[in-house]
């Protein structure tokens, strides 16, 4: 089955009918429609900012190389005419120009990069929020799912929280983005004491409780993080892992072409073999430099493998607090490994913001 983005929060009504029948007696504290609003409307942004920031990156790159390959090509056009010579020139000049334009007026506009990222910020300290506050209130959840009272007290104590969330973080994002990105150490990423209302031991529903972090939290998060480590995913899509590998192996493929043309070159003069000097062979080792240039320019851009080793770094974390908490016995024991797990996932998010934040599409 295909990886669906964000069902662990119940963006469809799919998603909350199944958590419904999975978790009956937890689930009214997993649903949170003011959250998913707000969730919703940041996710959209970021994606869509994020796609034409990227989009436009790569639309600049392949843009000068394809001035810088055009301009050193001259040698293969000198027997052209004057008017193929203009055109061609004509055509380099543009592409260098448009190149320019966009950097300028697109990815270097570091409004459109900073709107997708303090977007994503949102959107994964809602997600902490949402579950910080299922893990750190576990006794009133319980006593919620036993009696209707106490149910209204936790919502109550949860839609407070949250609107003080939406006021102190979501309302200056901005300011919250670079204090994260330009701090040596930024503070913990844990909103609530989780100590403080642990459930009881022998409370009937407490499995179904557990059950639910265990499959909305630690199973997610797992399952994303082999998602974007997966050799078999589009190569431009949530893939990290391959276009780290693609793009190592178009800078050897370059590099092994590069050097087989010199060595052309060289077998030539040395051999006075006439048609080993056409200019196509000098010419076209400069191309491949070019093309090699322009294709490690993108990755600079995009950044896959420090995408993919942060992947694999968290994937480690998320399985040792994952083993953690399955051999706990006592909520006491099961509250460090969901601890560990909600450091992880604010100590992950830190990399990802500064490195795209630094990340640029310049030759």
């Amino acid at each position: 089955m295909a990886y669906a983005f964000n069902n662990d929060i119940f963006l469809t009504e799919e998603d909350r009918e199944t958590a419904r029948r999975a978790f009956p007696n937890v689930y009214y504290a997993l649903d949170n429609p003011a959250l998913r609003d707000v969730f919703k409307s940041h996710d959209v942004r970021a994606n869509r900012s994020k796609a034409r920031s990227r989009r436009w990156g790569v639309a600049a790159v392949a843009l000068a190389t394809a001035a810088l390959m055009i301009a050193a090509s001259s040698p293969l056009y000198a027997d052209f005419t004057q008017d193929w010579k203009r055109a061609i020139s004509i055509v380099g000049a543009f592409c260098g120009i448009a190149s320019v334009m966009i950097g300028y007026f697109g990815v270097m506009f570091r409004g459109r990069k900073l709107r997708w990222l303090t977007d994503r910020l949102a959107t994964e300290r809602l997600r902490q929020f949402h579950f910080q506050h299922f893990a750190a209130h576990g006794g009133a959840i319980l006593r919620g799912a036993r009696d209707e009272a106490a149910r209204a007290a936790y919502l109550a104590l949860r839609d407070r929280d949250f609107e003080r969330l939406k006021v102190d973080f979501l309302a200056r994002i901005e300011d919250e983005f670079y204090a994260i990105v330009e701090a040596e150490d930024p503070d913990s990423g844990l909103l609530f004491d989780f100590t403080a209302d642990l459930p009881g031991a022998d409370d009937p529903h407490l499995d179904e409780y557990y059950r639910a972090y265990e499959l909305l939290r630690f199973q997610r998060q797992i399952d994303y993080c082999n998602l974007l480590l997966s050799e078999g995913r589009n190569l431009w899509k949530h893939a990290p892992a391959r276009q780290a590998r693609f793009f190592g192996a178009v800078g050897l493929s370059c590099l092994v072409v590069i050097l087989s043309l010199d060595s052309l070159v060289f077998m030539g003069s040395i051999l006075d073999l006439p048609f080993l000097a056409a200019p196509i062979f000098s010419v076209g080792g400069v191309l491949i430099a070019f093309f090699a240039l322009g294709a490690r320019t993108i990755e600079d851009g995009l950044q896959p493998g420090v995408e993919a080793e942060r992947m694999r770094q968290y994937r480690i974390a998320l399985n040792r607090s994952h083993s953690r908490f399955k051999g706990a016995r006592t909520p006491a024991e099961k509250i460090e490994p969901m601890i560990d797990l909600e450091n992880a996932s604010f100590e992950e998010m830190i990399p990802f913001l500064k490195t795209n934040y630094e990340a640029t599409f310049v030759m």
